[in-house]
């Protein structure tokens, strides 16, 4: 039987390179989701425009 390969220990590099990777990471997928979000707002503020200006023709069309 084979011992199962243990981890080795970071270098202080490492773990300081490591660390800024995965905190570049966590931005970057911060980034992605809020500009999603973004996105999703200013499709529901064209949506919003676009029926008060159908209900504004209307009442037009009314008067």
């Amino acid at each position: 039987m084979t011992e199962p390969i243990k981890p080795r220990a970071l270098t202080y590099t490492e773990m300081m390179n490591g660390g800024r990777q995965q905190l570049d990471a966590a931005g970057q997928r911060r980034e992605h989701e809020l500009q999603q979000r973004v996105e999703a707002l200013e499709r529901r503020v064209e949506h919003l425009e676009q029926s008060f200006q159908h209900q504004a023709s209307q009442a037009e069309q009314e008067s």
